[in-house]
């Protein structure tokens, strides 16, 4: 292709990637893209050779095709200014799809690259229509082509219910029919619902990209979605009596605000009182609310959607689980094995729905388990399954339970979407009892800095981080507790610590 020495850096690049074996390849693909692209933004001096990889992209094999495909989407960004450039392409990236060659890493990687026109969406459907792709990724594609300026009522309905992908809710014509908008259900001002919808495109092109990442290094990727939870229909016991609002717990719970000693309590209907401060923490149908701030309206959908779909697509990019690495087996094996509770109750810290306070449940029995999370709608879910479970609204950064309280500490696929991690991390520490284990599912910072543009992306999108463990091994001796266990494949952080 030419002397090297008289063209530019990036075309040298291009050669070596056009000429690399298959062993070499990937390392190939990380020079090629460090020379065009650098966390987000296209490096000026390459945007006249953007024409060049076009060219490539229709010559070389589908394995490098779809590398190209992936680096061609993260040039064509909207905040990027070589998106104009890469757009020329798209006949090109449309007839290899339609060419009936069926590369798992080359579709993957074409449908990311073709979410980011819009612009182009009639032409894009129609060409995609007749290419087999599988249901979950033409929804995902189709919503990140609409536009919200045009998209009709129906689809608007569907606002802030589409991620990992709008098939992956699986809303019956009931469902839409019984529960209003969200942005009725919000009350969003004026403009709002367009920053969501946008807000929710980011993040469906950053679960496209890691995608189509990892199935171009790796092959297909294995689907985590179920359409069921495993137990979700059981329920294990009626309400619990009322006799006692604490269910047996009373010496463990404090003021979050004052840590004072808490009177009442001895029935159901009380409303426990702070003898310190004089708070008063009402009690609502069985929940004992110790949050000071009202459970501002949310999506009356979202908490059976939680598990089957929004779960696991947020596990599947953070965690770098394309692969089926990690199963939720995997999970319930690692908490009978790894929770291992001294004297006093065990605090399922941001339980959720309930899916792994059952787990816990089946080991140590309902009355040694207290849920605490800040949604009250979870948390209603979580009793509607687990009747016998004290349930608790409050905040991980101000936990109502005195020092030195509790027997055992979960806090699974939570940490990260805490506000400030290290402050939950020292209220942790300062609830446990000496010998006391805190169990955490969380997610390292991806080392590769490709698919770490995605996870950040994600992250920014829905308020949500990675850890570095050595900052959180830092974090936890800070808070009086031992490392015992660190594993995890892929991004996964599976961790035990124990109170010293």
């Amino acid at each position: 292709m030419g002397d090297t020495s008289t063209i530019s850096v990036a075309r040298a690049t291009i050669d070596k990637f056009t000429d690399a074996s298959s062993g070499e390849l990937d390392s190939a693909f990380r020079r090629l893209t460090a020379e065009f692209w650098e966390d987000g933004s296209v490096r000026p001096e390459a945007l006249s050779d953007i024409p060049a990889l076009l060219d490539l992209l229709g010559a070389v094999p589908p394995r490098k095709q779809a590398k190209l495909a992936v680096l061609l989407g993260l040039l064509a960004e909207a905040d990027s200014p070589g998106h104009p450039a890469v757009r020329k392409g798209l006949d090109l990236y449309l007839r290899l799809l339609g060419d009936g060659q069926k590369d798992p890493g080359r579709e993957a990687a074409l449908v990311f690259l073709l979410a980011h026109f819009p612009e182009d969406r009639e032409p894009i459907l129609a060409a995609v229509a007749t290419a087999g792709l599988d249901e979950d990724d033409l929804s995902r594609l189709t919503r990140c082509l609409q536009p919200y300026e045009t998209a009709d009522a129906a689809t608007r309905w569907n606002l802030g219910r589409v991620f990992p992908s709008p098939a992956v809710w699986g809303l019956t014509e009931e469902e839409r029919a019984a529960n209003p908008a969200l942005e009725e259900w919000l009350g969003l001002p004026e403009g709002r619902g367009a920053g969501l919808w946008a807000t929710e495109t980011r993040a469906l092109l950053a679960y496209a990209g890691a995608k189509a990442l990892w199935s171009a290094e790796y092959g297909p990727a294995v689907s985590p979605f179920v359409t069921a939870v495993p137990g979700e229909a059981e329920r294990t016991t009626g309400p619990a009596d009322g006799s006692d609002v604490f269910r047996g717990h009373a010496a463990a719970f404090r003021c979050p605000s004052c840590l004072g000693p808490l009177s009442d309590g001895t029935k159901s209907t009380d409303s426990p009182d702070c003898d310190g401060c004089g708070a008063s923490f009402p009690v609502r149908d069985g929940l004992l609310d110790f949050h000071d701030e009202p459970s501002g309206p949310s999506d009356p959908l979202l908490a059976g959607r939680y598990e089957r779909g929004l779960r696991a697509g947020f596990v599947r990019i953070m965690g770098a689980n394309w692969g089926g690495w990690v199963s939720l087996d995997d999970e319930d094996d690692y908490l009978t094995e790894h929770v291992r509770p001294v004297e006093g109750p065990l605090l399922d810290l941001a339980a959720g729905a309930g899916r792994w306070t059952r787990v816990l449940t089946r080991s140590l029995g309902e009355d040694r388990v207290v849920a605490l999370d800040l949604s009250a709608e979870m948390l209603a879910q979580l009793r509607a399954k687990l009747g016998g479970v004290l349930t608790v609204r409050g905040s991980a950064l101000k936990l109502p339970f005195g020092d030195a309280t509790l027997g055992g500490v979960n806090c699974w696929n939570a940490l990260q979407a805490i506000p400030e991690p290290e402050r939950a991390i020292q209220e942790v520490g300062r609830c446990l009892r000496p010998g006391g284990t805190f169990t955490v599912l969380t997610f390292r910072q991806a080392s590769d800095p490709l698919y770490r543009h995605f996870q950040r992306r994600l992250e920014r999108q829905a308020h949500r981080g990675s850890f570095d463990p050595e900052q959180l091994t830092g974090w936890l001796a800070e808070a009086g507790m031992a490392v015992r266990d660190l594993s995890g494949p892929g991004n996964f952080l599976f961790l035990t610590a124990v109170k010293e």
